[in-house]
């Protein structure tokens, strides 16, 4: 009695659309007859729906390579090379995994055998689908922009207010866009908003929230992204399709408003920009995007309330928050923290004899320790061996002379090297232009101090806020103590305790 051989079946289609038109099931259909007519049994089936052949990350295929070792099948099944992958080196890496494992590999519309010349072969034929894909590539890419200077929808992220209308090839219907009435009217809802109630994109995407109006990736609606929608001139009538890094390609589509409509409100998008809370001068700030929140890093932003001025992290507002949570790094009071960086700055500025020697200690301890620029060549020198060595192993793999897992052992440390060297080379990098900079202040900084210190008492809030900007990278505030990042040699200051309050989400004044 002959020995059934038992076979699983891997099919692959690269885009939605193909999903759709079920090219994936005519694969099975076909694997299945190929297997029925030869008595295999199957025994397990692998798929990747909408994973394109120009990789190997494919959930299907990564369950097929880990099942090799199981002993459940002894052949695998694939429609042809193109749909194992479209690159050669690819198709060569999993089939050597096969082979490792015992397991061989047949293609309906390409029979493989073991001799050179059959591996030639096959090797041939990914080198053609690499063609094949990229002509096919290049002839959408100009198809599309000729379609879309037809005024037809070739592509593109779809707006929300509209959905997808498919081409009919059977009425000669080409894809188009028609109006979502349920997303429409949230549109016109946030245009009657803008225009009638004079809401914020923030009062409007909090409205939205409130209202439990779901957005189009089902994610939480920010202010950014209410802007953005009001911005799109889709909803008067015109999509654009990017046909290239600087072309822009106008098509006409269904308008969810009228221009007048949406002319009004990006004038009132103008106006609300200009007494927005962040462009209103009539409380300044200071320390503007200099203080950053000690719990989460996120920048603090300048907020009034209950009579004082404050710095909060703007991270508090789950609108603004990245992962939707809200921050509870707490509120500092804003005008003991201004005026004690102001005193620290100006006071190190008064005396540039202290600033100078502490520049020459640093200048001279590099000095003395300089070794950047041999560091730097013996770096590079590393980097251009483990390029040479990368090359040589893929060559002797290619060459059969090295085992794949052996080939992806050395690959993996040659990437490690690589990247610990590249690490080397940005923090050499670094060290050079903070060298640089600190030569450079020692020999203006003299003239420098005696220059500002002359003027201090007499600064501008803007030229103050600028000269801040100058010397200070950035201040953390955090259990009364104010630690100030800066350019010059400064220490940290201490606050009085009802100043600032870090109790998690109490006390936090709103801005």
């Amino acid at each position: 009695m002959d020995q059934i051989v038992t076979v699983a079946l891997y099919c692959r289609v690269s885009t939605d659309m193909q999903e759709k038109e079920r090219t994936i099931q005519s694969q099975l259909e076909a694997l299945r007859k190929y297997a029925a007519e030869r008595q295999y049994e199957i025994a397990r089936e692998f798929l990747d729906e909408g994973y394109s052949g120009a990789t190997l990350e494919r959930p299907g295929l990564d369950h097929l390579r880990d099942a090799l070792v199981s002993g459940d099948f002894q052949v695998v099944l694939i429609h042809s090379p193109d749909r194992l992958a479209r690159k050669a080196v690819y198709q060569s890496l999993v089939i050597e995994e096969m082979e490792r494992a015992q397991v061989k590999v047949e293609f309906l519309n390409h029979p493989v055998d073991d001799t050179p010349e059959g591996k030639m072969l096959l090797g041939m034929q990914g080198l053609f689908a690499e063609y094949e894909r990229a002509k096919i590539a290049e002839r959408n890419r100009r198809g599309k922009i000729y379609w879309a200077r037809q005024g037809v929808f070739v592509g593109g992220r779809i707006p929300y207010g509209y959905q997808l209308v498919h081409r009919d090839h059977a009425n000669g219907q080409r894809a188009s866009l028609e109006v979502n009435e349920a997303e429409a009217t949230t549109v016109r809802d946030m245009y009657r908003w803008l225009l009638e109630e004079q809401l914020s994109c923030r009062a409007m995407a909090r409205r939205l929230v409130e209202l439990e109006v779901p957005t189009q990736r089902g994610t939480r609606w920010r202010p950014s992204t209410v802007n953005t929608l009001l911005h799109s001139e889709a909803y008067k009538g015109i999509f654009h399709y990017r046909s290239s890094k600087d072309e822009w390609v106008p098509i006409p589509v269904p308008a969810i408003v009228d221009e007048g409509t949406w002319e009004a409100a990006q004038r009132q998008l103008h106006q609300n920009a200009l007494y927005a809370r962040r462009n209103n001068k009539h409380y300044s700030y200071l320390l503007r995007g200099l203080i950053r929140c000690p719990r989460c890093g996120a920048t603090c932003i300048g907020v009034y309330s209950n009579g004082r001025r404050n710095y909060r992290c703007n991270q508090l507002d789950y609108l603004s928050a990245k992962n939707g949570k809200r921050c509870g790094g707490g509120w500092v009071k804003a005008d003991p923290v201004e005026n004690a960086v102001w005193d620290a700055v100006t006071g190190a500025l008064k005396r540039p004899e202290v600033l100078m020697e502490e520049y020459r200690r640093r200048i001279k301890d590099h000095e003395a320790s300089d070794t950047l620029d041999s560091e730097r060549k013996q770096i590079e020198i590393a980097l251009k061996q483990v390029k040479k060595k990368q090359d040589r192993i893929t060559d002797a793999y290619m060459n059969e002379a090295l085992e794949i897992g052996d080939y992806k052992g050395k690959m993996d440390e040659l990437r490690q090297r690589k990247s610990q060297l590249e690490a080397q080379l940005a923090n050499l990098d670094k060290r050079a232009t903070q060298q640089l900079q600190e030569k450079e202040a020692l020999s203006h900084l003299q003239s420098f101090c005696e220059t500002v210190s002359q003027g201090l008492d007499n600064l501008s809030f803007e030229e103050k806020q600028q000269l801040l900007r100058l010397v200070v990278e950035r201040i953390v505030v955090n259990s009364g103590t104010v630690h100030i990042e800066a350019i010059i040699p400064l220490s940290n200051v201490n606050l009085c305790p009802e100043c600032e309050n870090n109790r998690t989400n109490q006390g936090v004044p709103r801005g």
